[in-house]
């Protein structure tokens, strides 16, 4: 049987080597959509992408909430995804779209999260 310590150990172990990194791109710019022929030219991001149900001050509410974990002190990465949703997923990745906030205005926006 572990101690208590060792078994918080364990988990924190376990935290730090689970994690699963995708290679994001943004596809919209202010909601309008990018083209095609664009997004292939996007570098995207290395990105630890967390999906976690609470409260939005944004919104005023609760909701699925989408975001790039930063594990230094200061901003987001990129603006977070609130109202978020899996839309699409396969073998190589995922679509989560949602709206972000950019200078007080909402608008639409899509990760596209392809598996590192």
């Amino acid at each position: 049987m572990l101690s208590a310590h060792a078994m918080l150990k364990y988990c924190i172990d376990i935290q730090y080597w689970c994690r699963m990194y995708f290679l994001l791109v943004r596809r919209r710019v202010r909601g309008v959509a990018i083209p095609n022929a664009q997004l292939t030219k996007i570098q995207p991001i290395r990105a630890d992408v967390h999906i976690e149900y609470g409260h939005s001050s944004v919104l005023g509410r609760q909701c699925l909430g989408a975001w790039v974990f930063n594990p230094t002190p200061g901003p987001d990465v990129i603006p977070r995804l609130h109202d978020a949703r899996v839309t699409g997923m396969a073998q190589g990745g995922m679509n989560i779209t949602g709206v972000e906030e950019v200078d007080g205005v909402l608008y639409g926006q899509s990760w596209w999260c392809r598996a590192q």
